[in-house]
């Protein structure tokens, strides 16, 4: 009796193997250059040293080594750029989630964020965190918790704020 029961297990697992969902990737690709185009025109380029891309009903794009992602304006001028040390990518969700050393440079406004994990809601052009965030612009650092901005930087909102820095530079050196 205890061979059938062993015997009955052992195909139970076989069975529950074979049903499990692929967790390898369907495409590695190293060291990857993506020119984003619309009408003709350059939008944005994502560079990475790799992208592991899974297939499914959920797919996604990982970047486990990073990406730097350079945007554009109407006359391809480079209006800002964002890198971080990890990306993925929800392709249905349009949710793009960054995380590790994340630094947003927007050349426009001379605006620069950092923090440890944002999200990019593509279908919203919003970007949010809940996490620790260093905004420096006009000649200020702001600390924060959490914030909330449109995808440009634009307009944003830095919550539980615990310091603001004025940055005042000296021509005398002491």
């Amino acid at each position: 009796m205890a061979s059938v029961l062993f015997s009955c297990e052992n195909e139970m697992k076989t069975i529950q193997n074979l049903t499990v969902r692929d967790t390898l990737p369907s495409e590695l690709v190293e060291n990857i250059v993506v020119h984003y185009t619309d009408s003709g025109l350059l939008k944005a380029v994502l560079k990475s040293p790799e992208l592991l891309k899974y297939a499914g009903d959920h797919p996604y794009m990982e970047f486990p080594k990073g990406i730097h992602v350079f945007f554009y304006d109407s006359i391809e001028k480079m209006v800002s750029e964002i890198k971080s040390d990890y990306a993925i990518n929800y392709e249905q969700k349009k949710l793009m989630e960054v995380r590790k050393n994340v630094v947003i440079f927007d050349h426009k406004n001379y605006k620069e964020l950092e923090t440890e994990v944002l999200y990019w809601d593509q279908a919203k052009h919003k970007i949010f965190n809940d996490a620790f965030v260093t905004i420096k612009e006009d000649g200020q650092i702001m600390h924060g918790d959490s914030m909330k901005a449109d995808e440009n930087l634009d307009h944003f909102e830095l919550f539980q704020v615990r310091a603001t820095i004025d940055v005042v530079e000296s021509d005398t050196v002491k």
